[in-house]
């Protein structure tokens, strides 16, 4: 093995170089794997862009423990560095992956383009367990060694993958779900996270599309809602679904939601390279005119 292979295996659970000059970053839910973002890597490949999903300190399964901060930080330095050797970047996060994808645009205004979905900004939705406010009461009066776990319906409204989520689950096996058990310490920070980047929206200026679903059982329509009241993003735009829960990217209208991600990538670089080009005319065009006087 390389020494860039070496360091890859340990900056990212995926890394694909690609040809167009444009690089994703993709962020999975809270302790999740590349497996919740359905088939959104292999479109994105197909339209010939860099793809990075981050080994995030203290974010990522199995890592050690670290505050959100660092989770934002480790974000951040990844797309500053990819910018050294691309012209242009987006981010794509799922559930609190899509929180902190907006953390970190709220930092960093060279990031060209968000997609968001099912992004958390409160956990308020229809199946949230009444207890789900104290548990970070409990974290700070010190009960932090236990674990929050997931339960039916596991985020999908399709019963043949719920019930493979299920099993999973019980086998303690990595399913579309992601993680099936949130540590304290790790559900502590998210929820850090969610209230430090709920106070800077107005902060974020990259394009936008949010993909969220109206029946969403851990995030109502209010938190796409926020979203775009407040972010000061010249392109807004949202797609709700129907037939679907939290899960989007391997519930039922899953097509819909990889579609609709790539073709947003693909039309907001469309229009930085026809505004780049056209500055580069322009300058052109000065100079000509300076060396003709």
């Amino acid at each position: 093995m390389t020494t860039l292979e070496s360091e890859q295996q340990e900056r990212y659970e995926s890394f694909y170089q690609g040809s167009t000059g444009h690089a994703v970053i993709l962020l999975p839910g809270l302790c999740g794997s590349e497996l919740e973002m359905g088939a959104i890597p292999r479109l994105i490949k197909q339209s010939g862009h860099t793809i990075a999903i981050p080994l995030i300190p203290g974010y990522s399964a199995h890592s050690r423990v670290a505050d959100y901060s660092e989770w934002i930080e480790s974000v951040d330095v990844l797309a500053l560095n990819l910018l050294k050797t691309h012209s242009s970047i987006s981010l794509v996060g799922l559930s609190m992956g899509a929180t902190l994808a907006l953390a970190v645009a709220q930092r960093n205004q060279s990031i060209q383009s968000l997609v968001l979905l099912a992004p958390v900004l409160a956990f308020d939705g229809w199946a949230v367990p009444w207890y789900h406010p104290l548990l970070s009461v409990a974290y700070k009066i010190g009960f932090r060694n236990w674990y929050y776990k997931e339960s039916a319906p596991y985020g999908v409204k399709n019963l043949e993958l719920r019930r493979r989520i299920e099993r999973a689950v019980k086998e303690n096996k990595v399913s579309e779900l992601g993680a099936a058990h949130l540590p304290a310490k790790h559900l502590y920070q998210s929820l850090r996270l969610v209230d430090e980047t709920k106070k800077n929206l107005s902060a974020v200026v990259s394009d936008l599309l949010i993909i969220h679903s109206i029946d969403d059982e851990t995030a109502s329509p209010k938190n796409p809602d926020m979203i775009l009241e407040n972010a000061s993003s010249e392109t807004k735009r949202i797609i709700w679904l129907s037939n679907c829960y939290h899960m989007i990217t391997v519930d039922n209208e899953r097509e819909i939601v990889v579609n609709e991600t790539n073709n947003f990538i693909n039309q907001i670089l469309d229009k930085f390279l026809s505004q780049k080009s056209h500055v580069i005319e322009n300058i052109g065009l000065v100079i000509k005119n300076r060396n003709r006087d």
